[in-house]
């Protein structure tokens, strides 16, 4: 079963790249990417001079059919050097700096020169888990008991018998010199770590975060790095020193449903010669800060975390979506970051490349993929504000409409420090605070808090669209303006790790997986974005009595399935509320609603909340959960 979205990336990282403030990557170009039907079909590689690797169907074709082909396309991506097709099925390819490709054959291990076709060396072996090389040529093979060293005539030269661990060898990494041997272990509902390095045994160790199938790397000196997700859905990038201790551990909300194990997880990493950990992601929100973005908000992302765990860069990527059909690739040596992706209806190539306009199954695009090439460059254009994000659930707004509480996202926002400017009865919120302003169709909004990397801010209820153009003044500079539609509600819950609701119990305690709401009792959620109000308050200004009612009456309710295996056909089920309006003493766009969950059909654990005539799909509904007592 596939993950909701992982993103398909080659990491090529550069020994240029260091640890500096003015670090900074920008789009060299892009263009149309090479066609795969699975995780499994393509396989990608970078040299030194930047030039790009495929290992594909000979043709679109479906997954594990007819022979691979080895295509080498040139560093500017506008041609394709050489392409040779195998007449077998390669399943794993490496490519070490030179250019010579080593490929992992049905029955042998196989170096060819970097024309591609000319056999330098083979070696006979049936069973390879996993192929990396070095800098030096030299050849690292998994096994299922051992590490197998191949020199640079593809002769064994060394074997590295592995930890005896309950669970199976399931990836290899190896340093740009071969010191430094990594191994993961499979296990359930996690993976355990095994770490080889000079004149020394083996270091095993397991991750305090547990992850599903992570991407595994090693920075100069030996430190594994690791990232992927854990079960609830989140990223986690971490990093050890050779003893196995935690150097730093960097927790990313992905915002998504919980992943079981026999599902594909994102392990997108790389390290450059500085130690720079580059890792990509998709997200259902926008939770997560941006720095130096070079686009605006989309579900597709790249990071970079320098070695003590410090973000050098995390920018949005442009046209690409970050959809089921994409998957984790990964590869080192080169000066460049080359990322592919499903393209979205946006993606517009800066150039015509040797690719086709490929369609996946009978659709066209944005079926087709996205490939972009990102290398150092201190003058690229960034985005200051980069997301516009409902404010509770941190969805990208589709829309924003009247009232709504939403959070902007970028860099240069705001003061260093946090500032949070309060309200009461007779004063509602402030429209400048820290040397920041905000501005709906020039009107300015009430701001709620501001700091350099996020602002949340009430949109003005005069806003009516159909689009509203929303722009940030940080100490009289502005930045870029995001131009956004505008409906009547887009709401958004309030939740504590972007799927559970922040709830209170009937009896006023914090609902949680272990205090969960006893049946039939009540509980209440808040949300954002529900719409107009009647009388209609101020902005900024908190609800006290007699309370205001909401012009589009809330509404809490389930999916109820109505036809066919898998419920292609369902229905909104609504369940009574015993309150459904403007939150007392809060700021006017924030609803409260009480409800009894257990009123729910046995076994429902995902709420929806929407706004009465409004679709309860999309952007214009939310759903979330409710811990409930045998629910």
């Amino acid at each position: 079963m596939l993950r909701r979205a992982v993103l398909c990336f080659l990491l090529a990282a550069v020994a240029a790249l260091a640890a500096s403030p003015n670090f900074l990557l920008g789009v060299t170009y892009s263009e149309w990417g090479p066609y795969y039907a699975s995780a499994n079909s393509l396989q990608m590689a970078a040299d030194s001079s930047g030039a790009l690797y495929t290992l594909s169907p000979c043709q679109p074709a479906d997954p594990g059919k007819g022979p691979s082909c080895l295509t080498k396309y040139a560093s500017d991506g506008t041609s394709i050097l050489w392409q040779n097709n195998l007449g077998v099925q390669a399943s794993r390819m490496a490519v070490d700096p030179a250019g010579n490709v080593y490929l992992s054959l049905p029955s042998s291990i196989e170096k060819l020169g970097a024309d591609g076709t000319t056999v330098i060396w083979s070696f006979p072996i049936t069973i390879v888990n996993d192929l990396k090389i070095d800098n030096t040529g030299r050849a690292f093979l998994l096994t299922g008991s051992s590490v197998i060293r191949l020199n640079t005539t593809g002769a064994v030269d060394a074997t590295f018998n592995l930890p005896l661990i309950a669970g199976i060898p399931d990836s290899l990494a190896v340093d740009t010199t071969g010191s430094w041997i990594l191994v993961s272990y499979r296990e359930s509902p996690s993976y355990t770590f095994a770490l080889l390095g000079p004149l020394r045994p083996w270091v095993t160790f397991t991750p305090p975060t547990g992850m599903l199938d992570p991407g595994i790397a090693i920075a100069p000196g030996g430190d594994p790095v690791i990232y992927g997700t854990d079960p609830n859905g989140n990223r986690s990038l971490q990093r050890f020193d050779t003893s196995g201790a935690v150097v730093f551990t960097k927790t990313i909300p992905a915002q998504t449903e919980p992943v079981s194990s026999n599902e594909e997880a994102p392990g997108n990493l790389a390290i450059d010669a500085a130690g720079n950990a580059y890792i990509t992601s998709y997200t259902a929100s926008f939770g997560t800060p941006v720095k130096n973005s070079l686009a605006s908000c989309c579900s597709a992302w790249l990071g970079v975390y320098a070695p003590d765990g410090s973000v050098l860069q995390i920018t949005y990527l442009p046209g690409v979506t970050g959809t089921p059909f994409a998957f984790g690739l990964i590869a080192m040596g080169g000066s460049s970051v080359f990322v592919l992706d499903v393209a979205d209806p946006t993606f517009s190539p800066t150039q015509t490349g040797p690719f086709a306009q490929y369609p996946y199954g009978s659709q066209v695009a944005p079926a087709s993929f996205a490939l972009m090439k990102l290398t150092p460059n201190p003058g690229a254009q960034t985005m200051p504000l980069a997301c516009v994000a409902n404010a509770a659930s941190y969805l990208s707004s589709a829309a924003v409409a009247p009232g709504e509480l939403v959070a902007l996202y970028g860099n240069g926002l705001g003061p260093a420090e946090g500032v949070a400017p309060g309200a009461t009865l007779q004063t509602p919120y402030p429209t400048l605070a820290g040397g920041t302003q905000v501005t709906f169709d020039g009107k300015p909004a009430p701001i709620m808090w501001t700091q350099d990397g996020q602002v949340n801010v009430a949109v003005p209820w005069s806003v009516t669209g159909p689009t509203t153009q929303i722009c940030v003044t940080c100490n009289n500079v502005q930045t870029n303006c995001l131009t956004s539609p505008v409906a009547t509600s887009v709401p958004g819950v309030l939740t504590v790790d972007g799927l559970h609701a922040v709830a209170l119990n009937q009896d006023g305690t914090l609902n949680s997986a272990s205090n969960p709401a006893p049946r039939n009792s009540i509980v209440a959620i808040w949300a954002t974005g529900l719409g107009a109000i009647s009388p209609a308050l101020p902005d900024g200004s908190l609800v006290g009595t007699p309370l205001p009612v909401s012009t589009n009456q809330p509404m809490i309710g389930t999916w109820l399935c109505i036809s066919g295996r898998g419920c292609p056909v369902s229905v909104f089920n609504p369940i009574a509320t015993t309150y459904a309006g403007p939150a007392p003493m809060q700021i006017a766009g924030m609803t409260q609603i009480n409800f009894t969950p257990s009123a729910a059909p046995l076994g429902s654990k995902s709420f929806i909340v929407a706004a009465g005539g409004q679709s309860f799909s999309g952007p214009y509904s939310n759903t979330f959960q409710i811990y409930v007592v045998g629910q």
